[in-house]
């Protein structure tokens, strides 16, 4: 599942399900049978004609976020941190120590009780979501515990820790009960889900307002407050995550199952690992079912489109009438998966729609031969996204999936566009396309983020990302930094100067020692990746790259825009297919994408039936417009922006799972 990648799941959404995960409450686990798709009603399975779909004898689950979670040792504060108190979790963690440990002579107290105060005990919270991949990466939330004394997280480093799913012992009782819980009891640890570790970024952004981005980084009296941080991509997912296809009642044996999986594996081709199929029929009831290569970023398409895939063999009436369907502007959307769902052969009919001269026609039919792995369409994609917003995350995405030069061609063009959502989201789109590709011109600063340096004709720009992956993406040439007459502290050990009237800018960091401090200096091009690129040589991470960006542009030094988390906003299709039955241009469409809200609903909250091409309703006029989620690296792309930090409220009562 994989960026735009839940594809990312919001901060908010973490913390909320961390705290009713490790508190009385606990968060589903989504691994479970009983987390499915509420059953559509008989009248509503997606049936067309005498057509019976996989859809029409099954339900989808396993599509809710895991929570993982654990408690971790925060190392190398500058002084901030302090001893957790005896028991609760100072008890987990030295446990946990000794037991990843074994081989490592390593002090636990020592460590714990520093007396130069750089070690805290932290707790730490990831999202594992739906359809992911062994090896894939995830978001990383550090806060900490109520009781602690650190005052602050800023330049800490999280040990490698692993992550469990969990339950209380309360929730569990109650479940086989059938009563609420009442007593949260202990928390009972099961699965590990991910390891997390390394250098983590503290304090919060304000994505919506980058002038004022440091307003989160104070406490009620203006005080500087890092106690949270996040690591993007911090956390290896350590199993793959299968979506389930539970069969109806009446539909549960063998044969059935058997017969689904068949359908599925014969429909699409490669998950991108030789040991494993699409489909798997692994009971009378449940078929495991894994994203094909080319769906990687669009989990959602996916599912989508594999419930619409014909049981049995169809005829040729029926591709006719999909095909007289697709010409329909009012029905192509619904047309072009249904067509896409009958696989390859319906390559030809696909490329009917590319003449048409309708934009929604032309957009179903491009879509729908990407993701067939055609390039028929790449052309088209890339006109509709940079014409039209409401189609822009659907064609970048479908761009993304097809793997030749054509669309990544188109890509690096929109790179260089004024708009910083549609250059942000084609960069994004090219990066899971061709990590490696030259336009990307990525650079690893000190083995903590990402610099890329792309489109030196495009006009100057910094983009940050808050999920994901850690990077920076510097557009135009360097973004050039106005005169710092003063010197700029950051991090506490760096400082940046830009003398009146000299064309090179100084970089400044103190290293401490056991025989003094010592000053190091380093001249470098007078933009943001020129200092950037000195700050990583003279040992500077993530934390003070964001740390010196933002600080810049706040006050106003940088010759460009600072751009926080800016990517294309989408719609459902269920909403498109609204508004294309009386938006014939997409003016309206392409006005109220821009009102899409940012916290997004999980996978399955459009749920996984086409919409009826008969219902005329269409969101209102200002309507806040929800869009499904999706990962940003690997996989999902365009996910929510990241939310404000709430704390997470934890039980310290741990036991293993068992006891």
């Amino acid at each position: 599942m994989n960026p735009w990648s839940a594809a990312r799941l919001s901060r908010r959404h973490l913390l909320a399900c961390a705290a009713g995960a490790l508190g009385a409450a606990g968060c589903k686990s989504g691994d479970k049978p009983l987390d499915v798709q509420k059953r559509a009603q008989v009248n509503d399975d997606p049936r067309d004609g005498e057509v019976v779909t996989v859809g029409a004898k099954t339900t989808v689950g396993n599509t809710d976020p895991i929570l993982a979670s654990g408690v971790a040792l925060v190392s190398q504060l500058a002084g901030t941190g302090s001893s957790p108190p005896q028991g609760g979790w100072r008890s987990k963690l030295e446990e946990d120590f000794k037991k990843l440990r074994r081989d490592q002579q390593i002090n636990v107290k020592a460590l714990l009780d520093n007396p130069e105060r750089s070690t805290s005990l932290v707790l730490v919270t990831v999202l594992i979501p739906p359809g992911a991949r062994k090896g894939e990466r995830v978001d990383v939330q550090v806060t900490l515990p109520e009781e602690s004394k650190t005052t602050s997280l800023q330049g800490g480093v999280l040990f490698p820790c692993d992550l469990y799913e969990s339950e209380s012992s309360g929730n569990i009782r109650a479940a086989v009960r059938g009563t609420a819980p009442t007593n949260p009891g202990v928390l009972l640890l099961g699965k590990v889900w991910a390891k997390a570790g390394g250098p983590l970024v503290a304090g919060n952004f304000e994505s919506d307002a980058p002038k004022r981005a440091g307003a989160a980084d104070v406490d009620q009296q203006g005080r500087p407050a890092y106690k949270a941080g996040f690591i993007a991509g911090g956390a290896t997912v350590t199993d793959n995550r299968p979506y389930y296809l539970i069969l109806n009642p009446n539909d549960q044996n063998v044969r059935i199952a058997s017969g689904i999986a068949e359908r599925l594996n014969a429909t699409f081709h490669g998950t991108g690992d030789p040991n494993r199929k699409v489909a798997e029929a692994k009971s009378k009831d449940l078929v495991l079912l894994n994203v094909p290569y080319t769906y990687r970023h669009n989990h959602y398409r996916f599912l989508l489109t594999a419930r619409h895939v014909p049981y049995s063999s169809v005829g040729a009436d029926y591709r006719t009438m999909l095909e007289d369907e697709l010409m329909d502007p009012t029905t192509a959307l619904v047309a072009a998966v249904k067509l896409e769902a009958l696989g390859g052969d319906c390559r030809k009919s696909l490329r009917l729609g590319l003449e048409s001269p309708s934009p929604w026609v032309r957009f179903a039919a491009s879509e729908a031969l990407a993701y067939l792995g055609q390039t028929d369409g790449a052309t088209e994609l890339a006109q509709l996204a940079k014409d039209h917003p409401a189609l822009r995350a659907h064609a970048l995405k479908a761009l993304a999936s097809i793997d030749d030069s054509v669309a990544t061609d188109r890509l690096v063009d929109m790179l260089a566009s004024a708009d910083p959502e549609l250059r942000q989201g084609a960069f994004i789109a090219l990066r899971l396309a061709d990590e490696r590709h030259p336009a990307l011109n990525g650079t690893l600063m000190n083995r903590s983020y990402w610099l890329h340096r792309v489109a030196p004709d495009a006009p100057p720009a910094v983009h940050l990302s808050t999920a994901g992956r850690s990077e920076i993406v510097v557009f135009g040439n360097g973004a050039t930094l106005r005169d710092v007459g003063t010197p700029m502290a950051v991090g506490g050990d760096f400082t940046v100067t830009v003398p009146e009237g000299e064309v090179l800018a100084k970089v400044t960091r103190v290293v401490k020692g056991r025989d003094g401090a010592e000053v190091k200096d380093v001249r470098c091009a007078a933009n943001v990746a020129g200092v950037l690129g000195a700050m990583a040589a003279l040992g500077g991470g993530y934390a003070e790259a964001i740390e010196f960006v933002r600080r810049a542009a706040r006050a106003d030094l940088i010759a460009g825009k600072l751009v926080v988390d800016s990517i294309p906003r989408e719609m459902s299709l269920h909403q498109l297919v609204g508004f294309a039955k009386i938006d014939t241009t997409l003016a309206r469409a392409n006005a109220e994408v821009a009102k899409v809200g940012t916290v997004n609903p999980d996978v399955a909250a459009n749920g996984f039936n086409l919409p009826a091409t008969a219902d005329e309703s269409v969101p209102p006029a200002g309507a806040q417009l929800a869009r499904p989620p999706l990962n940003r690296d690997p996989g999902r792309i365009f996910g929510p922006k990241r939310a404000p930090d709430a704390p997470a409220v934890l039980d310290p009562a741990v036991v293993p799972a068992g006891k």
